[in-house]
């Protein structure tokens, strides 16, 4: 039986070839880096994605090494008072994961490779791919020269830099936002400003607004960066300790290595050339406000890899096509939706934003609604 050659292993491709290996797809994957990338990167994991993990056989590994979420926040941080808070067990009876999981995507990437390793190609460049009706070939750069593999399907998981994306010549449009997060991971008390602050906050603020993120060793304190900032200034360590200072009251608090990323909402053109398709970064990317970015692109490996299970030409193009939709009208509609709710300045316009979350989260049935919506559960309201 020919393999599927997936470009990529990354969460996106070790999932789906952890997808296809369990329906008795032969799979070969190949990562231009020498190993796994150390990269935390996304950390956020959703009720349907654990559920994926629980049908590819590795949920009782991540949910040991995660850090469930039970609540989802709003904070005001000039005020430091909670706006409102939306609890996790409104959705105890839509899934079986009712809580969002916090653990780094180089962790889960570690825990998906054992039963894959035998089919997984470290030094291994992508250059060339050639497709016809029968088949495909991918030609690779690695330290020993040239390699060529043939194969039924070439999957792009190759994440925002996608070179099969890049091959085939597909458009890639969208925006840039203007800011841009400053990433700090960090061994700090927020509770000491933010008495009562839960585990994953959403912190407005006109000037500088912050995302807080609980992870199992550490936390994750995201920052507004306007565009008139120099990423050199920013990065300063004594730059960023005031940032801390300011946003702790002085609390004390010890740094990790922080990083600067710009954040893009951006569609290839098409998920499918004929025997060659796109999934997760290669195919969209979006605004990182809710953590749906990793899994969108884990939920794209899922039902990819049922249609070419089926080797169904029906079923591929419902892939590209549902999968495209649903980046653009779902994902890409709620990031943008809480990234707006983030940057709102006008006086008049906050205390309404924060009047409508605090109603939403007091009534039940909304803030069901909400939550499944917040975790990529939606077909269930």
């Amino acid at each position: 039986m020919t393999p599927i050659i997936i470009i990529g292993a990354g969460p996106v491709g070790l999932c789906l070839a952890r997808a296809l290996q369990l329906k008795g797809v032969p799979v070969q994957v190949f990562e231009q880096l020498p190993e796994l990338s150390p990269e935390a990167r996304a950390s956020t994991f959703h009720p349907p994605t654990l559920e994926m993990f629980a049908e590819w056989g590795v949920i009782d590994e991540v949910l040991a090494q995660g850090y469930q979420v039970r609540s989802l926040e709003y904070w005001e941080r000039a005020t430091r008072q909670r706006v409102a808070k939306f609890d996790y067990a409104l959705i105890a009876q839509d899934t079986p994961y009712p809580f969002r999981l916090q653990l780094p995507q180089s962790r889960v990437t570690r825990l998906l490779l054992p039963p894959l390793a035998d089919c997984v190609h470290f030094n291994h460049t992508l250059i060339a791919i050639t497709h016809d009706a029968s088949g495909v070939t991918a030609t690779f750069k690695t330290p020993g020269g040239a390699k060529i593999f043939e194969g039924a399907f070439i999957v792009g998981a190759d994440g925002s830099r996608s070179t099969v994306r890049k091959l085939l010549g597909l458009k890639f449009e969208g925006l840039t936002y203007p800011d841009r997060f400053l990433l700090v991971p960090c061994e700090a008390d927020l509770t000491q400003a933010f008495p009562g602050l839960g585990p994953v906050n959403y912190v407005f603020d006109p000037e500088e607004w912050i995302i807080i993120l609980h992870l199992p060793e550490v936390v994750r304190v995201v920052f507004q960066i306007k565009p008139d900032e120099s990423e050199g200034v920013v990065l300063r360590a004594e730059s960023i300790s005031a940032r801390m200072r300011k946003l702790l009251d002085n609390a004390p608090f010890a740094l990790k290595t922080p990083s600067i990323y710009s954040v893009h909402q951006r569609v290839a053109e098409t998920f499918r050339v004929g025997r060659i398709l796109l999934a997760g970064d290669a195919a969209h990317i979006n605004n990182p406000a809710g953590g749906m970015g990793m899994n969108s692109g884990i939920h794209d490996a899922h039902q990819l890899a049922e249609a070419l299970a089926q080797n169904d030409d029906a079923l591929l193009d419902d892939y590209a096509r549902v999968r495209r939709q649903w980046a653009i009208e779902k994902v890409q509609s709620h990031t943008h939706e809480t990234y707006s709710a983030m940057i709102v300045r006008d006086e008049a316009e906050r205390l309404a934003r924060n009047q409508r979350y605090a109603q939403l989260a007091a009534d039940r049935v909304r803030a069901r609604a909400y939550l499944l919506k917040a975790s990529m559960l939606e077909e269930r309201i």
